[in-house]
């Protein structure tokens, strides 16, 4: 830097208190969203940031953007728009070249030119620290939202009726109406519309609909979504209902009540599981591929209604392929596909490891 330029500077140094206050009048006047900040700390926030600039200019310390922070910090918890306050640093930057120029001598005016960019530099600088302030606020903010509608969603949940009450109203429920409670897995969309809480490994949501209302279309996940219910405080039921049909779903949307079988598989698992391995018996301690062909097989013959040419259809092989695995499960399980209560149980087997999967 140009030891006149930092001379320059060091002489509107000498003034900064008087300058910040002008700076201010300034900037009050140039930017009305900043009419919410009192004039003394106005005054003193330009007379500082005047200081700083000043100081590096004149070859003092590094310029620091901690003080800008922090006042971006400030305006942004008092509501002052990000725009606002950018728009007045402009200013600030606009009136300290103006105070450059009056205060330079005719022989010191080539030296502005050459070193004005240090001064642009230090605006660059300060812009980001306040957007980086800024974006910390917004963020800060959200997060505290959040927190506190995940308390109001957790209250729906509990038994307390008055407590109920409340958080419905500040969430922007209707005590009664027509109601389902979405559960899906985390990555996920919901609804806009619907109120919605994040854990670690599901989303939530408590939908409200008008009674002739069609359901909104649910995309880019798994979900299971609870039957109607028409007061709030059968919200902790309808949960249960929801994860039980997310839990028995496949990709997509399962309403609960869609899959009876996997729904009741889902909300036993342990027991399910035990009968499921008693029921298949050798099948399962067969090789991997060996046995995942077979119990592919198996359930897509129950899923194709019992169809033979359609599984074979649905498994890319011959007719003969699907009736050789089903006398391979039989074999292995005791149990056949033609006998009624023998399949009933095998289905109930292949549903308990196809939820788990």
């Amino acid at each position: 830097m140009d030891f006149r330029f930092a001379a320059l500077s060091a002489r509107l140094l000498e003034r900064v208190d008087d300058l910040g206050g002008e700076l201010a009048r300034r900037v009050h006047a140039a930017e009305a969203e900043l009419a919410v900040v009192p004039p003394d700390d106005l005054a003193a926030v330009c007379a500082e940031q005047l200081r700083l600039s000043l100081t590096h200019l004149s070859g003092g310390t590094e310029i620091s953007t901690a003080s800008t922070e922090a006042n971006a910090r400030r305006r942004a918890e008092r509501g002052v728009p990000l725009a606002a306050l950018l728009h007045s640093y402009r200013v600030g930057t606009q009136f300290l070249w103006e105070c450059f120029v009056a205060e330079a001598g005719d022989d010191e005016h080539a030296i502005l030119i050459a070193s004005a960019s240090e001064m642009w530099l230090g605006l660059d600088l300060m812009s980001e620290a306040i957007r980086t302030a800024y974006r910390e606020v917004e963020a800060e903010r959200d997060q505290r939202a959040r927190r506190d509608r995940d308390v109001l969603f957790d209250a729906l949940l509990g038994t307390d009726p008055v407590r109920i009450r409340q958080s419905a109203d500040a969430l922007g429920l209707p005590h009664r109406g027509r109601f389902h409670v979405i559960a899906a897995e985390v990555t996920a969309g919901l609804p806009a519309a619907a109120v919605w809480r994040y854990l670690p490994t599901e989303r939530l949501a408590v939908l409200s609909l008008q009674e002739n209302a069609a359901f909104p279309a649910l995309t880019g996940g798994r979900y299971g979504v609870s039957p109607a219910y028409e007061q709030i405080s059968q919200t902790a039921a309808a949960l249960r209902l929801a994860r039980l049909a997310l839990a028995a779903g496949a990709e997509g949307v399962s309403h609960y009540g869609d899959r009876p079988v996997a729904t009741l598989v889902a909300s036993s698992l342990e027991t399910a599981d035990d009968l499921a391995r008693r029921v298949l018996g050798r099948l399962l301690d067969l090789p991997v591929d060996d046995r995942d062909a077979l119990l592919a097989t198996a359930y897509t013959w129950f899923a194709e209604g019992g169809s033979t040419a359609l599984t074979a259809q649905a498994l890319f092989c011959h007719r003969n392929t699907v009736r050789y695995r089903l006398g391979r499960v039989k074999e292995l399980t005791g149990r056949s596909v033609d006998h009624p209560r023998q399949a009933a149980e095998l289905f109930l087997a292949l549903e308990t490891v196809y939820v788990r999967r």
